[in-house]
């Protein structure tokens, strides 16, 4: 966030690259799924290690490709899906960054004979010969984010990869008017799609699915984003909200969505760059004391009272301007479990500090190593919006008490305080010095949309917040993304 007043590699010429690369609303699909996995699948793969995450790979790879058989017919008229004519690889990628090439079966691979570092932490389907290559190394990325987040990380990954194959076969790399980010989006709506087959317990090797393994996952995606760009040039996959909104309405309109011939028109991105030093510096965060801050003038305070004494007064009502004050718990938790929550009574949100300070630092994040590409998975980087938009949920539940009399304290309460939330946020999501950025005291910076993506995710439905009320992570960011893009009256 930003005071105004204050202040997966890019894609080659011929190469659609990876879900996740180091430079970088509907209810969950219903189902019961049973726990009877299928047995390992016996892929051909070139270069194939017979390890644990190679085997993970052919397991969704087999399950993603008998996907679009069924599927495929879907969108291309009728026509059969054609298999991969180049195949598959699987690389090490550790000993790539050693030796800067390919060795063995795998350098087969016309875009690894193009440049070997492509495939350095990286998955991608490759236009030069319809193939699919991935770094298998214990150390990397994917196997890091598969054995954190759980298999069903690769499976979404190697989803949009497949979802490549499939723009290739419809004629969409064709397209001149398409930038990367849109197929890049479509690749993710096609995850989203396989996704939610799995859900319904209809894929072989993941019958075991749940609401809980998919948000898992969604988290290991999200943390597989594009670091965010430092010039419009640099915008390629989209920044984790664009990615996990197109996962959601993948999974909630399917396939037929997806490779429609307006999926590109019906899409919006949010991925921008930083516009000043000084917010590239900080990572666009505030600092912790000034987001809490119950003294004196709170800028963050102050604009949520704006916004919604503007929108109230849009429906010829009032709105009580809404405080904060830190107490260890809400005072009308009368249970005492609670360290974050919005009171009627008082027309104030409370916060404990501890739990401000674990909020604010819950970002997760990438580390990674130039010249070996090992991977270290951090859990607790710094992410203000991820605390701001717990305020912002609060202001939700203001506004659901002062101008609708409703309730405060089910799932209802939630999706919809999370909803007025994301039409908050996209009213502030302007870059920093624009424009439209005038006359405004306040406004997010490029990271606030992968925080507040990521606290929904997570810190919104722990216990000592809002709790989840029936809801799963994808529930949240729906409803989230629902308000971003609908507006106030679709909530």
């Amino acid at each position: 966030m930003s005071q105004h007043l204050r202040g997966w590699v890019r894609r080659m010429a011929l190469v659609a690259l990876g879900a996740l690369v180091l430079s970088a609303c509907s209810n969950v699909v219903d189902g019961a799924p049973s726990v009877g996995n299928a047995p390992d699948a016996q892929l051909s793969v070139k270069g194939d290690s017979n390890g644990s995450f190679d085997r993970t790979v052919k397991n969704s790879l087999s399950d993603i490709e008998s996907f679009w058989k069924t599927s495929f017919p879907k969108v291309s008229g009728g026509k059969q899906l054609t298999p991969l004519k180049g195949g598959l690889y699987s690389v090490d990628g550790l000993k790539v960054a050693q030796t800067k090439r390919v060795d063995g079966p795998a350098s087969q691979n016309q875009c690894a004979q193009r440049r070997p570092s492509f495939v350095v932490d990286n998955g991608a389907f490759c236009l030069l010969d319809d193939s699919i290559a991935w770094d298998r190394a214990p150390s990397h990325l994917f196997a890091q984010l598969a054995d954190k987040y759980g298999g069903l990380v690769a499976g979404l990954i190697f989803a949009h990869e497949y979802g490549h194959a499939i723009s290739y076969r419809l004629g969409v790399f064709d397209r001149h008017d398409l930038r990367t980010i849109d197929t890049e989006s479509q690749a993710d709506c096609a995850a989203g799609a396989w996704a939610a087959s799995a859900l319904k317990g209809q894929e072989p090797h993941f019958r075991d699915v749940t609401p809980k393994k998919i948000d898992d996952a969604l988290e290991g995606f999200l943390n597989g984003r594009d670091k965010t760009p430092t010039t419009e040039q640099d915008i390629s996959h989209g920044n984790g909200f664009d990615r996990l909104s197109a996962v959601a309405d993948g999974i909630a309109r399917g396939v037929t969505y997806c490779f429609s011939k307006d999926y590109f028109a019906s899409r919006t991105y949010t991925e921008r760059p930083f516009t000043s030093q000084q917010d590239l510096q900080s990572g666009g965060n505030t600092p912790l004391a000034e987001v809490v801050k119950t003294a004196g003038t709170n800028f963050f305070v102050s604009d949520l009272n704006r916004f919604w004494t503007g929108a109230a007064k849009s429906i010829g009502k009032t709105f009580q301007p809404v405080k904060i004050a830190e107490a260890a718990h809400p005072k009308c938790d009368s249970a005492g479990t609670s360290s974050f929550g919005y009171c009627a009574d008082d027309n104030t949100v409370y916060f404990d500090k501890s739990f401000a300070l674990r909020a604010y630092n819950s970002l997760p994040a990438v580390k990674g190593d130039q010249d070996t590409g090992n991977i270290t998975l951090l859990n607790d980087q710094p992410g203000d919006f991820a605390l701001g938009v717990l305020f912002s949920i609060g202001w939700g539940m203001a506004v659901r008490n002062q101008l609708f009399n409703r309730s405060q304290d089910d799932g209802p309460a939630l999706t919809a305080a999370i909803c007025y939330s994301g039409s908050y946020a996209k009213d502030i999501n302007i870059a920093q010095g624009s424009p439209q950025a005038q006359g405004k005291t306040f406004v997010l910076s490029p990271a606030d949309l992968d925080e507040a993506t990521s606290s929904m995710l997570g810190v919104v439905g722990q216990k000592t917040s809002f709790g989840a009320r029936g809801t799963s992570g994808l529930d949240r960011i729906q409803a989230f993304v629902k308000g971003y893009k609908g507006g106030l009256s679709v909530c």
